[in-house]
């Protein structure tokens, strides 16, 4: 076994170490060892386009798992430390440190290293020696099937990349990447939700809002994107109309734009950590503290999205419109939806409006697809539940409005699990049951 701790390990190495040898024969300027069971994420190109590597790099990791915490180096990179990671199912070395590299993998005859006899650990221990980056979040990680090494099916990784173990750490990685940096350790009162309406023009049941922001108003901010803004005036959405306005109309990119607008303006507020989007005909099931405490606690952005293969027909011929976007990026959403300040940040940079506006109803599909195009781990770093019900007849094109609301259809609303529930038209009775409301102490 040469030094390794198994035959796998060995042949692992040794491929390894044949795949380096022949790039310095070649003098290629880098080389790039990827293992036969490595998935790669559906954007990699754009998004290492997108990168910039600083000049020293030595060994860069398109992913892997990290067992100590990392430097971030730049947008979408990390600096490792000596032994902070493990795996190596997708890795470039630069030619510079090729010698370097082989002399460390090469196990036969040497001491004990003080770590696990393993290719990947040998290249971790090189990163004081070695400028050694990595991408994050991941941009290749392990795929779920029979592992020669474990013995069994298996993945270090969740279904977007994310590695399984050691959760806080990658957690406090996000925050000094791409939050505040002050939030690594959540705790109550810390969330603040802006409540972003696009509507025609007041909300339909203001006292219902009124009652819902008046439980918590210190931790809640209002901002709205009218149809009309002489609409709201006096109503509820008075002085909450942003600066910026566009011409909406329903299944056009204006409704994105006009959105983006909303979520930037929202985002100068640095004291706002989720933003959740809301029409005129939405109203609160949950009380403001209720949804305060759980935002606390569990901060992920919020919604149901499904991939493309997981769709119709419909969606499927609306995504062909769109041929650039790489068919495992596509992912259909509500138009209502919540994000965290860092989900906000991300698809807030960068404007893909151009491209979508050649599709169907863009607005249900571009924000956690452009999510997902920047390499933002969807499928792991959100919570996969609708924030907004609504009742959907068969072939009505439209959701159901509720003017009268009987027990049987408030069973449905709780039952769902949603924050907030729509279509209720002026006049709906749906205030009665007090939802909104914090109960009453006894």
């Amino acid at each position: 076994m040469r030094g390794y701790e198994s035959g796998g390990r060995y042949a692992l190495a040794l491929t390894k170490r044949l795949a380096v040898r022949r790039a310095r024969q070649r003098g290629a300027e880098a080389v790039l060892l990827l293992e036969d069971d490595c998935v790669l994420h559906p954007n990699l190109l754009g998004l290492l386009e997108m990168m910039e590597l600083p000049e020293d790099w030595g060994i860069l990791y398109l992913g892997c798992a990290h067992h100590l915490e990392p430097e971030p180096a730049a947008p979408g990179l990390v600096r490792i430390k000596k032994h902070g990671v493990v795996d190596n199912h997708a890795v470039a070395i630069h030619s510079r440190y090729y010698d370097q590299v082989l002399r460390a993998m090469d196990a036969h005859g040497k001491p004990d290293p003080g770590h696990p006899r393993a290719s990947d650990r040998y290249l971790a221990a090189l990163a004081d020696e070695i400028p050694s980056y990595a991408c994050f979040p991941n941009l290749a990680w392990q795929a779920v099937e029979d592992s020669d090494l474990a013995g069994m099916k298996y993945s270090s990784y969740e279904k977007g990349g994310t590695q399984k173990q050691l959760h806080d750490l990658i957690e406090r990685t996000w925050e000094r990447m791409y939050g505040r940096g002050d939030r690594y350790v959540r705790k109550e009162g810390d969330s603040k939700l802006a409540l972003m309406f696009l509507t025609r023009g007041d909300v339909n049941l203001p006292r219902v809002w009124e009652g819902y922001v008046a439980a918590a108003p210190e931790r809640v901010r209002v901002f709205s994107h009218p149809k009309d803004p002489q609409a709201v005036e006096s109503g509820f959405l008075d002085g909450s109309v942003i600066d910026e306005h566009f011409e909406t109309e329903w299944g056009s990119i204006s409704l994105v734009q006009a959105t983006l607008a909303m979520l930037r303006e929202a985002l100068e507020d640095e004291s706002m950590t989720h933003f959740v989007l809301l029409s005129e005909s939405c109203v609160p099931v949950r009380p403001l503290p209720e949804i305060l405490r759980e935002l606390d606690w569990n901060p992920k952005p919020r919604f149901k999205s499904r991939t493309l293969s997981e769709t119709g027909q419909r969606q499927v011929s609306r995504a062909t419109a769109l041929p650039e976007v790489p068919n495992d990026c596509w992912r259909f959403q509500s138009q209502w939806w919540l994000l965290d300040r860092i989900a906000a940040n991300w698809v807030a940079r960068a404007d893909y409006t151009e491209v979508f506006e050649r599709m169907e109803i863009p607005d249900e599909a571009y924000f956690s697809t452009v999510l997902c195009l920047l390499g933002y781990p969807v499928d792991d770093w959100s919570t996969n539940n609708p924030v907004t019900w609504s009742h959907w007849e068969k072939d009505a094109g439209r959701p159901t409005e509720y003017e009268k609301i009987t027990m049987e259809m408030m069973e449905k609303i709780l039952e769902s699990g949603s924050w907030f529930a729509r279509k209720f038209p002026v006049g709906a009775d749906i205030g009665k049951y007090g939802l909104h409301l914090p109960a009453r102490a006894p």
